[in-house]
């Protein structure tokens, strides 16, 4: 059996990870840009853990949706720690371990370059 015997399913499921990864980031990043910009400008006092609830909401619907559209073509697994989880117990061959990592990578950058040239002022990391 050779590692890359199943390269062409490999590189679509890839490409199909670099997709889901890119829009589970721009919906969580731009989230967490929405709401830090309507908090930071509003004039009410608004509590730290009402900014921390609608950051953890945003994120957690936009992985909740993104699963729910790519589980079945991909297992959804949009972050290299989880990919080299899966490697580790024999979960993911090698080669497609290395492909999803690059595709996961480039996605995070994708999304937050998408971010930042969508919404004003610089990137929100708090």
């Amino acid at each position: 059996m050779s590692l890359f015997e199943n390269l062409s399913e490999d590189l679509l499921a890839a490409a199909f990870e670099f997709v889901g990864t890119t829009l589970f980031l721009l919906l969580g990043l731009g989230g967490i840009q929405a709401t830090s910009a309507e908090i930071d400008g509003s004039v009410a006092t608004t509590s730290n853990l009402d900014k921390v609830f609608s950051i953890a909401s945003s994120m957690g619907f936009s992985l909740l949706v993104t699963v729910w559209i790519f589980y079945r073509i991909t297992g959804a697994v949009f972050n290299p720690n989880v990919s080299l989880a899966l490697l580790l117990v024999g979960a993911m061959p090698p080669v497609r371990f290395l492909l999803y990592s690059v595709a996961q990578f480039i996605g995070g950058i994708a999304a937050s370059a998408i971010v930042e040239g969508l919404t004003p002022g610089p990137l929100v990391s708090k």
